[in-house]
């Protein structure tokens, strides 16, 4: 999936609807892709069989910079 498809799916979720685009390309910057999810993966979305994931490090490192995306990372 490249980065536009990830941010054009970020921008679909109802919680990043009304995000700032700059909230979302960092997100979509630090998005993995995968097929099976590992225990400490949060899953922020989905597209076919391939799950969009950050870990809880990717979630701290992009809440140093954007805290005020806590509530939808959270």
């Amino acid at each position: 999936m490249t980065f536009d498809e990830k941010v054009t799916l970020l921008r679909s979720l109802p919680k990043f609807k009304v995000a700032p685009i700059s909230d979302i390309r960092a997100i979509a910057f630090v998005l993995k892709e995968k097929e099976t999810i590992e225990d400490d993966d949060a899953i922020v979305g989905q597209k076919g069989n391939i799950k969009l994931c950050l870990t809880h490090d990717d979630i701290g490192k992009i809440l140093r910079e954007y805290p005020d995306l806590e509530d939808k990372l959270r």
